[in-house]
């Protein structure tokens, strides 16, 4: 029996607002993935140096390919958790968590086991000129069970999201994360030198990872055979499957162009690419996945207990925060990215430097569009994110085809951005016929010009030692935005006026 703390205290009498609850799991998401990318940056340097630069560049288009297979395992059933479990909970789908739990964990597990089986078969046989004669095939295949590991890990995982417990979701992750990390290095240093090593490692640590959080809900008695619904089932397929070719696509935007470059121009240009890809991925996440995950729960369930007119307020008011966040690491990133990429991963990575602005402004543009496609999933369009993927799919792999030679792996990282700015773009514009999500443009000038000046003041630290002027600029750009945003926007003084009074009854 679901508890009332299970359930949550009602929308309009949980104390602080929906913004406030928007930021409380943002912040749990966000400190996630936070210590996340702090593994994944102590890890980059390490890598970045034990691996030649082909060698990075290998391994780089080994975990996009699984990732691409894991999208196929999932059959976008991932996609469908929290708006189905939202629909249950709000009484209008009939069913239950049980029913929906097991329903979620017997189908996954079914499908990722076929895909994994094969995977593995069906890429050892793959011509070795596919991969450049790198051997990446061989990788794959020996790496396939990660397809049916992850597989269920994302739908554990998105029924925390759907049960909105913000703090295990980060946990596990970080747990997971770390875990895995000591494990390749146990691994990598101990028994076998080389990217087999990293995947073997890799597999081991999140298989336990992986029977910890079934664990979890299995002493919940919420998983149960008998208790898998196929109405149940087809009803979340025909919403997710349209979104696996969404997924899909997405990983195409980015696999796509990295099978174009190793083939135009060799697996070391490939390892330059990565690096900066990666190097940007880890930065940026910790804003837009974790805003993400965030908001969409708490739309979607806002949308079917409270109705239209509070839902657009919330998105509108969440695109501002996210504006206000998301410029300024814009702005830091093209001061101090370029020093820092060369402080982690040495000077062999030098042409790197110049994609960051690049990539990670296509990543934040992106970012925006769980607000700016809200319409979208709430309507249950999604055909209309299927042909959006796919048609940015599309346009990035025929710019990096025209690009990569004449212009080498800048020309890849201008494909990205491009592709990236139409789905933004596509998304908002079929998303707002059911709900209109106004951009704030005075706030987008706002935030510019106070991203602009912060950027300006960061540029005249200039410390001889690298290792000292990366932290000065940082901090020095964390404290002048945040002194700007207190004096120029009245709205977030309100706000940490309600933060600083919470805190004060909460020690009371």
């Amino acid at each position: 029996m679901q508890t009332k703390a299970e359930a949550g205290p009602a929308p309009s009498k949980e104390r602080g607002g929906a913004l406030l609850r928007l930021l409380r799991h943002t912040s749990n998401y966000s400190a996630g993935t936070l210590l996340i990318t702090l593994a994944s940056m102590i890890s980059f340097p390490i890598f970045t140096r034990l691996f030649s630069v082909s060698e990075y560049g290998v391994l780089g288009l080994v975990n996009i390919t699984l990732g691409f297979l894991v999208g196929v395992g999932k059959l976008g059933l991932q996609q469908s958790i929290v708006r189905f479990y939202a629909e249950i909970e709000g009484g209008k789908r009939s069913g239950n968590r049980v029913s929906l739990f097991s329903t979620v964990l017997f189908s996954m597990v079914a499908v990722g086991s076929i895909v994994t089986v094969a995977s593995a078969l069906a890429f050892v046989f793959l011509p070795g000129a596919w991969w450049s004669h790198t051997g990446a095939q061989y990788l794959i295949a020996l790496a396939a069970p990660l397809v049916l590991i992850r597989v269920v890990d994302s739908a554990m995982l998105n029924l925390l999201r759907a049960e909105q417990k913000s703090g295990l979701y980060s946990l596990f992750t970080v747990v997971r994360k770390y875990l895995g990390l000591g494990l390749v290095m146990l691994v990598i240093f101990f028994i076998m030198r080389n990217l087999y090593g990293f995947f073997i490692g890799t597999m081991i640590a999140e298989a336990l990872a992986l029977a910890f959080i079934l664990a979890y809900y299995a002493r919940r008695h919420l998983f149960d055979i008998h208790s898998v619904s196929r109405p149940l089932f087809m009803a979340m397929l025909t919403f997710g499957l349209p979104l696996l070719a969404s997924e899909l696509s997405r990983y195409l935007l980015d696999m796509g162009g990295r099978y174009i470059i190793n083939y135009q121009l060799g697996p070391r240009p490939l390892g330059s690419y990565s690096a900066a890809y990666n190097f940007s991925d880890y930065l940026q996440g910790v804003l837009t996945a974790s805003f993400a995950q965030a908001v969409v729960p708490m739309y979607l369930r806002m949308w079917e207990q409270q109705g239209k007119e509070k839902t657009v307020a919330f998105l509108e008011k969440a695109l501002r925060y996210y504006l206000m966040l998301s410029l300024p690491i814009l702005a830091g990133m093209a001061a101090v990215g370029p020093d820092l990429l060369r402080l982690l991963a040495s000077n062999r990575y030098q042409t790197s430097r110049s994609l960051l602005v690049l990539i990670i402004g296509g990543m934040l543009v992106a970012g925006g569009t769980p607000m700016f496609s809200a319409g979208i999933y709430i309507s249950k369009l999604t055909k209309v994110v299927m042909y959006t993927v796919l048609s940015a799919a599309a346009l990035n792999l025929a710019l990096t085809a025209l690009l990569t030679k004449p212009l080498g792996i800048e020309g890849a990282a201008v494909a990205t951005l491009a592709s990236l700015l139409m789905y933004t773009a596509c998304t908002a514009w079929f998303g707002r016929r059911t709900v209109q999500v106004r951009m704030p443009w005075r706030a987008l000038v706002q935030y510019s010009a106070l991203s602009l000046l912060m950027y300006l003041a960061v540029m005249r630290i200039q410390p001889h030692a690298l290792a000292l002027r990366i932290p000065l600029q940082i901090a020095s750009g964390i404290a002048l935005y945040g002194a700007l945003l207190l004096l120029t926007d009245k709205p977030l003084r309100q706000l940490a006026r309600r933060l600083f009074a919470q805190r004060l009854n909460g020690l009371s």
